[in-house]
C-alpha cells in the first residue's frame, strides 16, 4: 500500500496538477505580472477552459480592457511560461472577491473548559447500561473519570471502572 506522500506525489507530478499550481502562483503574483498600474483596474477571477477570467470594477474601463487583451495574454503567457489562456472574460466584480486579494486571517475558537459537575454518576446504577441512555452517560461519566492529557484528549477510563461504580 502506498502512503500518502506517494499519492500526493504522484498526483502533484501529473502536468495537469503542475499547471493548476502554475495558475495559483500566476493568481498571487497578479500585479508583478500585469503591473501595478493595470492590477488596480483588473483583478483574477478564474479560469476555465482556457478562458481567463478577469473582474474589472467599471463597464467603461471593461470596454477598454477589450482592447488590452492581446496585451494582457501576453504578459500572462511570458510569465507563465506556456500559452494556457487563449481567451479572456470580463465580468464586473462586484462583490466578488479576486484571487489576488489577500487572504483573510481565520479567527481561533477556543473550547471552553468542561466543568465536572457535582453528583456526577450518580444515575450508574439506575440506567440500563444495554440502552442507549444508558451507554450514553456512561460514556459522560469516562470522559470526566478519565485524567486531562495533552491536545485536550482524555485518556479512556475502562470499562471495569464502571462495573466497579455500579456496584
Amino acid at each position: 500500500m502506498k502512503t500518502a506522500a506517494e499519492l500526493l506525489a504522484v498526483f502533484l507530478g501529473r502536468p495537469e496538477a503542475r499547471r493548476a499550481c502554475r495558475v495559483v502562483d500566476l493568481y498571487r503574483a497578479w500585479p508583478e505580472v500585469v503591473g501595478e498600474e493595470l492590477a488596480g483596474h483588473v483583478r483574477p477571477l478564474g479560469h476555465r477552459e482556457g478562458t481567463l477570467r478577469l473582474g474589472v470594477d467599471d463597464p467603461v474601463v471593461m470596454q477598454e480592457m477589450t482592447f488590452a487583451v492581446p496585451e494582457l495574454l501576453a504578459r500572462v503567457h511570458a510569465w507563465l511560461g506556456q500559452n494556457a489562456f487563449d481567451k479572456v472574460q470580463f465580468d464586473l466584480i462586484g462583490e466578488r472577491v479576486s484571487l489576488d486579494a489577500p487572504q483573510a486571517v481565520r479567527p481561533v475558537f477556543h473550547a471552553p473548559r468542561a466543568v465536572r459537575p457535582a453528583n456526577l454518576g450518580g444515575l450508574l446504577g439506575t440506567l440500563d447500561p444495554a440502552t442507549p441512555v444508558g451507554r450514553c452517560y456512561e460514556k459522560y461519566v469516562r470522559f470526566f473519570q478519565a485524567p486531562a492529557r495533552r491536545g485536550g484528549r482524555r485518556k479512556k477510563a475502562t470499562n471495569t471502572d464502571l462495573e466497579a461504580k455500579r456496584t
